[in-house]
């Protein structure tokens, strides 16, 4: 007989009481195991049904089966009325009785508990295995270990909270020179310039005393390369986090200071089996947790991390408890008149698969405080910034009239690169919160793409086998997730089809960019699983499926919150069919390319272009001369986090401006960014920008109402994500016209967000450089891809060089807007590394190309050029005989097409 029950009532996060407007999980158990059960949650809010909620398996223990069913957020006071539901196969159905839950008032947000103003952290230092957070004054804001973002059994204790942690709250430095120790995290006692070496990610930070000559020069770093330790395995242990002081005085006269540092741990959330704790005989501070369990295990910590702080043993250590998980660590120094005195810290992580271990400093810890009080550590540091300097290497150097340019993308590169985990492939979105720090496979793809772009296709190719891997973590369910953690596990299973469509896309992009052939095959099922998704096969969520009458995808849109057939959802389902159905045709499987593209076809034809559009009596093509735009989405459901089909709880043509729907052009080029319908949304979504009364050079949001009533500057924010989207359109949309306006405009809002940007280049500011200081941190939401990655492609957009390696064809598409006199790129390819600089006097009509290469084979090279004003071709000259090109006097263009033989290459042409 088939029993149900519930194991643990409905519960908020980390197992308190459900609070207003945040997600709540109840745990499911059901008796006897079986394979084929399926569990669900029947749940009314009041006396309004919610139906069923799929109930996701947890594991099997004691002859039972365990099961969490996540519950939308519902507001103060709901009586949440549930019971559990399992059936089976056999038509067997097992129901326990029903329970009751209040949804409580949510709580304020919390101000930070240290003793000390914390500023915003900004820099991010990492070796792809470690991840730390420095804020603007060299104190370090929190670490991620042993992923670069967040694991499955490492959590924040309040993920909600914007400055939520996973291991540390604060480690900073100070110096005892006069009567107090005057923390460098004090305005009043410290000046403080932040900058990293070069193009590293060595971060330093340079105070200098107010009261004295005194200096601080601070480097923040992850050792990474062969200068790691080993632990008692013999094993690369990669965890090791180094501070270095090099404290100067400037004056005449020696000087007496004692140096200080301040912990305060909060490792693994701050919750489980905690310990702080100081071993005089090895002159270390040990952080621990060591788990600790709970019935539902995405709760549980269910793993020992422990961390060692140490000084470099240059003197003695003394270390003072301050409270329950910090204390300080003192070191007396003498400060010879003119001299440099270096004080080194090591923070060393140890992690282990499992609960109460208590081995990890003999096998993890002692080894690393060995090699800390052995090694040369200028040696390592050298050695890892020579890591990042390979890292640079195969990056484009462009020839863009503006330096910045060029310095923002290599820091963009940078930046993405600590993202991207090493071991699991899996990509974090961003560190402001925790959140953020999971594995988005939509932002995943994105910032994979830009890699392999930047000439880092491997990062690229781990994505991709990562996702292989985890698709098979919840098999009753087609789709893709809609977040997991950095080692693969699920977080959060919101179904939104682009999170898979996206996948047959991405992969196509990375095999034209490198041909490979062999990881298409051995992710083919993958392939396989995706189309099937974007084909509307029972996914396993009702809130994923296909609308018959429509023929559109309903899923959760790009907030993640909203169900419907949204246009964007939909244009990546067709174009990740298509994608599919081209990667089928290279792999000989005409069948399953055919079927392809008769669903992408008809989501096309008879859903996007028919149901999607605006659409008037005897207008099949629904351009509509009043908007002439597409809807945002179709039967969108009112009830948030919700699916329904409920007439009452539908808007049945949503008309909001999303700049997502622009991707109908670009990225995905089903229509040309001149299709009258994108050309009026782009118009209408900035016209509602200015109806904020901000910049406009900037876009405040990523979705608009259409009829915007303006309201004061005071409330505009800054979207990187639609900024630069929209930029992207513009760049394609100046190229099909030929008119030169839409490129000035995208480069006038690149340049806006290029002084946005903050002094080290990672997160925006709400003002420009220079109007109210360096104005507040914009919240983007994970920045790997709504900034740094959608930057490193627009300025790609912009240089326009590109190739195909299954066709051996080199693209170029350049953009030369008027205020620019030339343009160029030099990039290493698979075929080779090619060069081009496009040159036009400022006003002028004589265009000069000039084209450079050292190619490993034949490659066609394909040119097209946009020239604004350009009413006649003018002279033409080639290097090498050719014929004229083709040329549309009506946009501008300029077209041809010639064969470069291997070895090296030299082109030139003029005309105009």
């Amino acid at each position: 007989m088939l029993a149900a029950w519930i194991e643990t009532p409905a519960k908020g996060r980390n197992g308190g009481p459900v609070r207003a407007g945040m997600w709540s999980t109840v745990v499911i158990g059901s008796h006897p195991i079986q394979d084929s059960q399926r569990a669900w949650l029947e749940v009314s809010a009041d006396d309004h049904a919610l139906g069923l909620l799929p109930a996701y398996w947890i594991e099997n223990k004691a002859g039972n089966s365990f099961w969490y069913a996540p519950v939308p957020p519902q507001a103060v006071g709901t009586r949440l009325h549930y019971r559990a539901i399992v059936e089976r196969e056999e038509a067997e159905r097992g129901e326990s009785a029903y329970q009751d839950t209040i949804v409580r008032s949510n709580l304020p947000d919390r101000n930070e508990g240290s003793p000390f103003a914390m500023p915003e952290a900004e820099g991010l230092v990492g070796n792809r295995h470690m991840t730390a957070r420095v804020d603007g004054r060299g104190s370090t804001y929190d670490i991620y270990f042993p992923t670069v973002g967040l694991h499955s059994n490492v959590r924040p204790r309040e993920g909600d909270n914007p400055q939520s942690r996973s291991h540390f709250r604060a480690i900073i430095g100070g110096l005892a020179i006069g009567e107090r120790l005057d923390w460098f995290t004090e305005r009043s006692a410290w000046e403080a310039f932040q900058q990293y070496q070069g193009a590293t990610n060595l971060l330093t930070t340079k105070l200098r005393w107010r009261h004295g000559p005194i200096q601080v020069l601070q480097a923040d770093f992850v050792a990474m390369g062969g200068c790691l330790p080993l632990n008692a395995g013999q094993e690369r242990s990669p965890g090791q986090y180094l501070k270095r002081f090099f404290i100067t005085n400037e004056g005449n006269e020696p000087r007496f200071a004692t140096f200080g540092v301040y912990v305060l741990a909060e490792v693994n959330g701050g919750v489980g089996d905690l310990g702080l704790s100081w071993h005089e005989i090895d002159e270390v501070l040990l952080a621990i947790n060591r788990g600790h369990g709970h019935s539902n295990r995405k709760l549980a910590r269910d793993a020992t991390v422990e961390f060692a702080l140490a000084l470099d043993g240059r003197g003695r250590v003394e270390c003072e408890p301050t409270g329950p998980n910090e204390a300080v660590l003192f070191q007396s120094l003498e400060l010879p008149a003119g001299q440099t005195v270096t004080v080194n810290l090591l923070v060393s992580g140890a992690f282990t698969g499992w609960s109460g271990d208590r081995g990890t400093f003999e096998h993890w810890l002692r080894p690393a405080l060995n090699w800390f009080r052995s090694a040369d550590l200028d040696e390592v540091e050298q050695e890892s910034a020579r890591q990042w300097d390979d890292f640079i290497e195969p990056i484009p150097d462009f020839d863009f009239p503006r330096p910045s340019f060029a310095v923002s993308l290599r820091r963009s590169a940078l930046a993405m690169a600590l993202h991207a985990d090493a071991d699991w492939g899996a990509i974090a979105s961003g560190f402001d919160r925790g959140l953020s720090a999971y594995c988005w496979p939509r932002e995943a793809i994105w910032v994979g793409g830009a890699f392999a772009r930047l000439g880092h296709p491997d990062l690229d190719r781990a994505v991709y086998l990562w996702l292989n891997r985890v698709r098979h973590r919840h098999r009753p369910f087609l789709y893709w997730f809609q977040k997991y953690a950095i080692d693969g596990v699920p977080e959060w299973e919101t179904p939104a089809v682009d999170q898979s469509a996206m996948i047959p896309w991405g992969l196509e992009r990375h095999y034209r960019r490198t041909g490979d052939r062999e990881l298409v095959a051995s992710v083919w099922s993958m392939v396989e699983q995706a189309a099937n998704v974007c084909c509307g096969a029972p996914s396993g969520h009702p809130g994923l499926r296909m609308l018959d009458d429509l023929n559109l995808l309903s899923s959760a849109g790009v907030g993640d919150q909203i169900f419907g057939a949204f246009l964007y959802s939909n244009v990546t389902a067709v174009a990740g069919l298509r994608a599919a159905a081209r990667l089928a045709t290279e792999m000989g499987m005409e069948e399953s390319a055919r079927r392809w593209t008769e669903c992408a076809d008809r989501i096309w034809e008879q859903g996007i272009l028919q149901e999607m559009a605006t659409v008037r009596p005897g207008d099949p093509r629904g351009d509509d001369p009043e908007s002439g735009r597409f809807y945002q989405a179709r039967r969108v459901s009112q009830l948030r986090g919700l699916w329904t089909d409920d007439p009452a709880n539908l808007i049945d043509r949503s008309e909001r401006l999303e700049i997502f729907m622009l991707g109908l052009a670009v990225p995905f080029g089903l229509l040309p960014a001149s299709d009258p319908r994108l050309v009026r949304l782009a118009e209408s979504i900035l016209r509602c920008n200015a109806a904020l009364k901000g910049d406009s050079q900037v876009l405040a949001r990523a979705d608009y109402e259409p009829d915007q009533v303006g309201t004061s500057s005071d409330s505009f924010e800054v979207s990187s994500i639609a900024t630069l989207w929209m930029i992207r359109f513009l760049i394609e949309l100046g190229r099909e016209t030929g008119q030169g306006r839409h490129w000035t405009r995208a480069i006038g809002m690149f340049e806006a967000i290029l002084g946005r940007l903050s002094h080290l280049g990672l997160v925006l500011r709400s003002s420009p450089k220079g109007a109210d200081a360096s104005g507040r941190m914009v919240g983007s939401g994970g920045s790997a891809w709504r900034l740094h990655a959608m930057l490193v492609e627009t300025m790609l957009d912009l240089a326009g060089l590109d190739y195909d390696a299954p066709t051996r064809r080199l693209s170029l598409r350049p953009v030369l807007p008027g205020p620019w006199p030339q343009t160029g790129m030099k990039q290493a390819f698979p075929c080779g590394r090619v060069s081009y600089l496009l040159q036009r006097p400022i006003g002028g009509r004589v265009h000069h190309l000039e084209l450079k290469a050292e190619l490993k084979h034949p490659v066609d090279l394909e040119v097209n050029l946009t020239c604004p004003d350009l009413k006649e071709l003018g002279p033409w000259q080639s290097s090498a005989p050719m014929s004229e090109p083709m040329f549309d006097e009506r946009t501008g263009r300029v077209r041809w097409s010639v064969n470069l033989p291997s070895g090296p290459v030299e082109w030139r042409w003029t005309w105009g």
